[in-house]
C-alpha cells in the first residue's frame, strides 16, 4: 500500500466499499474524494458515442492514472526508507548512549538486549501491519473485479504498488474461468483501465486463459474481440479465432432452431449482440435452406428487444429475397407480415433507428416476384393463417 493507512481499508469495507466520510483522507497526494471522482470518470467514459462499451482509451484519464501509480510508488519507497532509517536510527541512538554514559554503562549495556528486542519487536508489528494492508486491499481489489464492482476496483488498484493484476486474473480465472459471466466481469474490469499498455498486457493473458477451457468459442470470446479493436495499433489477436469462433458456433445453433445462448447474449449484453448481429444472421443467407427459415421463424420471439426482433425479420426477409426462385415464397411471406405486424404494434415511436429498420423490412415485400406489399401479406395471413 502507499499513502493510505489500515484504518482507511478497514473502512472500504463498508456497503459501497468507501469510507464513510472521506473529505480528510489523503491517497498519495490527492484526497480521497479526488480519486474517487477521478475512479468514476474513468469508469464512465464514453467512447466515439458507445459509452455503453467504453473500450477506448482516453488520453487525459491515462495520464492521470499513470501518474497517481507514481506518486504512490515513490510513496511506498519513500515509507520504507523512511522505517528503514528509524530502526537504524534507534539502534544507533541506543549505542551512543552506553558510549557517553559511565555512571550508569554497566546497567544500561545490561538493558541493551531488551531495548534492541523492543525495537525489534515494534518494527515487526510495523511491518506486519503494513503487510496485512496490502493483504486486505487485494482481497478487497480481487472482490470488487470478481463482483463487478468495477469503480470500486479502479479506486483500490490505482493504490497498489507490489500487487500484479496479471496474478489476480490467473487466479480468479483458475477459480471461475467455467462462468462466462465472471468471465465477462474481468474483461469489464480491463476494459476501465485507463492505461493502454496495462490493457494491452492483460488481454495477451486473457487471450490465452480463454483458449484453455472453451471460452473462446462463447459470449467472453466476443466481449473479448469487441474490447481489443480499440488498441489495434498495439495489439491485433486473430479475431477469427475468438469472436469468429463463437459467432460460428452459434449460427449452427440458429439453423437448428436453439435460441438459448444467443438470447441470452442479447439480454445480458445488448451492445456486444448489436455488433455481431450481421456476422451471425449472414448464416441463413449463406446456408440457406428453407428448413433453416422455418427454424429461424422462431427467433423473433426469443429475442427481448423490439428492435433486435425487427432486425432479425428483416434479415429473413434479406435471404428470402436472395434465394426467392429456389422455393414458393407466399407461406413464408405470409409469416413474416405477420411478425413485422405485431412488432410494429409494441416498437417505441421514438426508437427511430428501429422504426427506420422496420419500414426498410416492409419495403422489401414489393421485391418479390408477385410484387404484393406488406399490407397485402397481413391481409392473406389473416385469411389463410389456419392452413399455414
Amino acid at each position: 500500500i502507499a499513502g493510505l493507512t489500515v484504518g482507511v481499508l478497514l473502512a472500504a469495507v463498508r456497503a459501497d466499499g468507501l469510507p464513510e466520510s472521506s473529505a480528510n483522507l489523503d491517497a498519495c497526494g490527492l484526497s480521497y474524494d479526488e480519486l474517487t471522482k477521478a475512479s468514476k470518470e474513468w469508469h464512465d467514459k464514453s467512447c466515439e458515442g458507445q459509452p455503453k462499451l467504453a473500450a477506448c482509451v482516453v488520453p487525459a484519464h491515462e495520464q492521470s492514472y499513470q501518474q497517481l501509480k507514481e506518486r504512490c510508488r515513490q510513496a511506498y519507497e519513500q515509507r520504507a526508507s523512511q522505517a528503514t532509517n528509524v530502526h537504524r536510527n534507534l539502534t544507533q541512538l541506543i549505542a551512543d548512549v552506553i558510549r557517553g554514559s559511565t555512571q550508569l554503562g554497566e546497567t544500561i549495556r545490561h538493558d541493551l538486549p531488551g531495548l534492541q528486542s523492543i525495537v525489534e519487536t515494534q518494527k515487526q508489528q510495523l511491518e506486519d501491519g503494513w503487510r496485512y494492508g496490502a493483504q486486505l486491499q487485494r482481497e478487497l481489489l480481487l472482490t470488487s473485479m470478481e463482483s463487478g464492482r468495477t469503480e470500486r476496483g479502479l479506486v483500490l488498484h490505482s493504490l497498489l504498488v507490489n500487487a500484479s493484476l496479471r496474478e489476480m486474473l490467473q487466479e480468479s480465472y483458475r477459480y471461475h474461468g467455467d462462468d462466462g459471466r465472471m468471465v465477462a466481469r474481468m474483461l469489464q474490469f480491463v476494459r476501465l483501465l485507463p492505461a493502454a499498455d496495462e490493457r494491452v498486457h492483460l488481454y495477451k493473458q486473457l487471450a490465452e486463459l480463454l483458449q484453455t477451457n472453451a471460452q473462446d468459442e462463447r459470449f467472453p470470446a466476443v466481449i473479448f474481440s469487441a474490447d481489443v479493436r480499440p488498441l489495434k495499433d498495439q495489439y491485433a489477436p486473430e479475431h477469427a479465432l475468438y469472436e469468429g469462433k463463437a459467432v460460428a458456433r452459434w449460427q449452427s445453433q440458429l439453423l437448428a432452431g436453439n435460441f438459448t445462448e444467443v438470447a441470452l447474449f442479447a439480454r445480458d449484453f445488448p451492445a456486444y449482440f448489436a455488433g455481431v448481429e450481421d456476422a451471425l444472421y449472414a448464416a441463413l443467407k449463406q446456408q440457406w435452406s428453407v428448413e433453416g427459415l422455418q427454424h429461424m421463424l422462431r427467433l423473433p420471439a426469443a429475442l427481448p428487444g423490439t428492435g433486435q426482433r425487427v432486425r432479425a425479420v428483416r434479415t429473413m426477409l434479406e435471404a428470402l429475397l436472395q434465394h426467392q426462385n429456389e422455393q414458393r415464397n407466399d407461406p413464408h411471406l405470409m409469416r413474416l407480415a405477420h411478425l413485422l405486424a405485431a412488432l410494429d404494434a409494441d416498437l417505441p415511436k421514438d426508437d427511430k433507428a428501429a422504426q427506420q429498420t422496420l419500414e426498410d423490412a416492409k419495403q422489401l415485400f414489393g421485391q418479390f416476384e408477385f410484387k404484393r406489399d406488406f399490407a397485402a401479406y397481413v391481409d392473406l395471413y389473416g385469411l389463410l393463417k389456419a392452413a399455414l
